[in-house]
């Protein structure tokens, strides 16, 4: 990695975060994928992650080692809480194990650390070379899980 996770997350904050409510992945240009998932909150699963990963096949395909240019710049997953859909909290940043089962580990992230006061939870992904990101938000007024591709 040519930079450190501070590094990304300072650009991240002055680039994609507006007046400290959420992130505004607009900037990226064309939203290529979105699509809106019902959740059960009452499970911590949220939903079936088999069905869900049909249905993000595209977006999984996206992510896999041998679909980014470069293996060893893997992607940079940034976690935000929006408290009462007012202001953002922010979690953590680190690299995505894309060897892993990295989509298990978005939505046991997004389930088990939730936002307070039924605020929305970010997981978005982003390309080192910020030519992509997908969002993940798990909003808890709508029991819906958010997926969103963003491409330059």
């Amino acid at each position: 990695m040519e930079f450190t996770l501070g590094y990304y997350e300072k650009r991240i904050i002055q680039e994609f975060v507006v007046d400290n409510i959420g992130i505004t992945l607009e900037r990226f240009g064309e939203k290529s994928f979105d699509k809106v998932f019902p959740v059960d909150l009452s499970n911590l699963n949220l939903l079936n992650q088999q069905e869900l990963e049909v249905e993000l096949v595209e977006v999984l395909k996206f992510i896999q080692p041998n679909s980014l240019k470069s293996y060893s710049k893997r992607p940079i997953w940034f976690k935000t809480n929006i408290v009462d859909q007012a202001v953002n909290d922010y979690v953590g940043i680190g690299l995505l194990n894309i060897d892993g089962p990295w989509l298990r580990y978005v939505i046991c992230s997004l389930s088990h650390d939730r936002a307070d006061q039924s605020g929305d939870t970010l997981m978005t992904i982003f390309d080192t070379d910020f030519q992509w990101a997908i969002n993940f938000e798990l909003s808890q007024d709508n029991s819906c899980l958010i997926v969103q591709k963003f491409e330059k």
